[in-house]
């Protein structure tokens, strides 16, 4: 670079530089050049001063003589005296003579300096300070968008596919569907859908009334042109229509112009054949996908692609409110109950909720509320057709009262095999991939969600009202394993193993445990995201040896702390975790769980009555209604689903 372009290198010192062992002999020789200087200067001034007055005296003479000659001529006026400015150590104005000025080139185009500009330290010119400084929230959401998955999100199927009419729009073809997508856990293969398709074709036949006979075959006669069919008409002569003839559009005859088909078209008419019948539950498939939005995203982690299979959290949550028959947009504090415990009829009734609604109204105004969301990551393993397994996400809006309120899936993590090879740098990469591919694969559910967060979207409500609804995460049920790891805190061989406080192991148990200080959620996240970003340049263990021993945390940062509220504000990141007793009751240990759980709820929440507590028989009631809420979550077996 210095060969090819010596006019733009600026490690060349400039002009009138002087190291430090020299400044003293300079600093002397710049003072009698100095003075040399001055002394000319001053001879120059008594020169131009004595030539000046001789001037003035000439022209006075001059202007007594020629007073009475000519009246109107105007005197001459004196000589203006000049004065130059004395250069500091040979330096050129600004601005004059760029040509002798030394170049600067900062990637705005060629700039003219003074000579000693750089080595004085005063640019004749604007200094551009650019200052990146945001809240952790910010920095973690820029991390997160400078991914190369950030842009590469497309739709599993087209979007017109969406406007497509159903041919299982009645509520029995919705049985007959629900029966061939969830027979046998996978459901059943296309063999096996033919024959069911054999099966209902007999039972339709069965069904229909008798049919009358074929009319007889017609006669031919014969005429001077040729032969002409002549139809009997005794016995009822069959009638040849057009809805006898196949369509060409791959819909029944039967269907209207604008491709809606009758809800009364008997099985036969709808799939007439077996093809037909496999075709119509991959095209239902497919308007079913297009129509809840459901998206792929390619995430390259340790050199292997994985498919991120999810739907926008924002209009799956917007999607549930809109059909939700009853919802409430506030809550509010309960009286206390007879024997002095707190009520609370709901979770939005929690201490959470209600601190921050009252931040958001405080912020935003009375007429803002909270759309509160419960983030359900279970890690029973779900088995896909082509024997690929899958982590479920699963959403509950609180704001749906009335028990309307359900849990819907919004994404499929992807399944990280474990290493094949028994070295430490293979279960280091496998274990690094379990922990980027989670965290990335929220990062891209949680995008639109996190974003609106911040500044709100607007929802109209039945009577015709605006108003404007602030996502929060206010829950996330989990296990203690998805909970580290959702955290991105070590989940074993650490000194806090606790993920509110910093206990250590040591204590942990003892009465010095209950003086442990709380985890500070900013500087956790602020380490953790120094962590990762030096863990994408040197993935080498021993760099990572701070975040272990000072906060049992993992260099990965939490795609959670993109959302308002959980590292601003109350900083409730840690605190969103719900005790689910679904998770301990598929151990199957039930009666046993049922007898220890009021024990730990009295010592947990006991304090000051603020919990209210049951007997075994209350807990294992719980228990079944948690059961029938997500029944289709607790399926004990030996071996995982499929």
């Amino acid at each position: 670079m210095r060969a090819k372009h010596t006019g733009c290198d600026n490690l060349v010192q400039p002009r009138g530089f002087v190291d430090v062992h020299e400044r003293r002999a300079a600093e002397a020789a710049a003072a009698a050049e100095a003075a040399t200087v001055a002394a000319a200067t001053a001879e120059a001034a008594a020169v131009a001063e004595a030539a000046a007055a001789a001037v003035i005296h000439t022209a006075a003479e001059d202007a007594v003589t020629s007073t009475t000659a000519t009246a109107t001529t105007p005197s001459a006026l004196p000589l203006a005296r000049s004065v130059h400015p004395v250069p500091v150590r040979g330096c050129p104005a600004w601005g004059a003579g760029l040509a002798n000025s030394e170049p600067f080139v900062r990637g705005g185009g060629r700039l003219g300096l003074p000579a000693d500009g750089l080595a004085r330290g005063t640019l004749a010119m604007p200094r551009v300070r650019h200052v990146f400084i945001a809240s952790t929230t910010a920095r973690i959401r820029a991390y997160y968008d400078g991914l190369p998955e950030a842009s590469a999100t497309r739709r599993v199927v087209a979007p017109h596919l969406a406007e497509l009419p159903s041919l299982f729009d009645t509520r029995t073809m919705e049985k007959v569907l629900q029966f061939v997508l969830t027979a046998g856990g996978n459901g059943l293969s296309k063999q096996y859908q033919r024959d069911l398709w054999s099966l209902l074709r007999l039972v339709d036949a069965d069904a229909r009334p008798a049919a009358p006979p074929d009319p007889p075959a017609p006669k031919r006669r014969r005429t001077r042109g040729g032969y002409v069919s002549v139809h009997d008409t005794r016995g009822g002569g069959r009638v040849t229509c057009e809805t006898d003839q196949p369509s060409s559009t791959g819909l029944p005859a039967a269907a209207g112009l604008d491709g809606a088909v009758p809800q009364s078209l008997p099985f036969m008419e709808r799939f007439p054949s077996a093809y037909s019948f496999v075709a119509a539950i991959v095209a239902e498939q497919q308007r079913v996908l297009s129509k809840l939005h459901w998206e792929v995203t390619p995430i390259e982690v340790e050199g292997v692609v994985y498919h991120f299979y999810s739907r926008d959290l924002l209009l799956a949550v917007l999607e549930l409110f809109y059909q939700a028959e009853n919802v409430r947009l506030w809550g509010g504090v309960l009286p206390h109950g007879p024997d002095g415990t707190r009520l609370r009829s709901c979770a939005l009734d929690s201490d959470l909720f209600l601190e921050e609604e009252a931040s958001v109204r405080r912020r935003n105004g009375a007429h803002a509320f909270v759309l509160a969301v419960y983030i359900c990551i279970d890690e029973a393993v779900v088995s896909c057709a082509g024997g690929h397994y899958i982590y479920p996400i699963r959403v509950l809006l609180l704001n749906v009262a009335g028990g309307g309120s359900r849990w819907v899936t919004v994404g499929y993590v992807p399944h990280v095999p474990k290493p094949v090879g028994k070295t430490a740098a293979a279960k280091r990469i496998a274990s690094d991939s379990r922990n980027a591919l989670l965290q990335r694969c929220l990062a891209i559910l949680l995008r639109r969600f996190a974003g609106a967060s911040d500044t709100g979207v607007s929802v109209t409500l039945s009577d015709g009202r605006r108003v404007r609804a602030f996502p929060r995460v206010t829950g996330l049920v989990s296990d203690q394993l998805a909970e580290r790891a959702v955290m991105c805190l070590m989940g074993h061989a650490c000194n806090f193993f606790c993920t509110h406080c910093l206990v250590h192991r040591d204590v942990a148990g003892d009465r010095r445990a209950a003086r442990a200080p709380l985890r500070d959620v900013v500087g956790t996240l602020d380490a953790q995201l120094d962590g990762a970003i030096l863990r994408d340049d040197d993935p080498r263990p021993s760099q990572r040896n701070g975040l272990r021993t000072r906060f049992s945390a993992l260099a990965f940062v939490p795609a959670l702390a993109t959302v308002r509220g959980l590292a601003t504000d109350a900083c409730r990141l840690y605190d969103i975790v719900c005790f689910d007793i679904l998770h301990v009751w598929k151990l199957g240990v039930v009666r046993m769980v049922a007898q220890r759980v009021p024990a730990f709820l009295s010592i947990a929440c006991g304090r000051g009555g603020q919990a209210r507590l049951g007997p075994v028989t209350a807990v294992l009631q719980e228990l079944n209604r948690r059961a029938w809420e997500l029944g289709y979550l607790c399926v004990p077996a030996p071996t995982p689903p499929g």
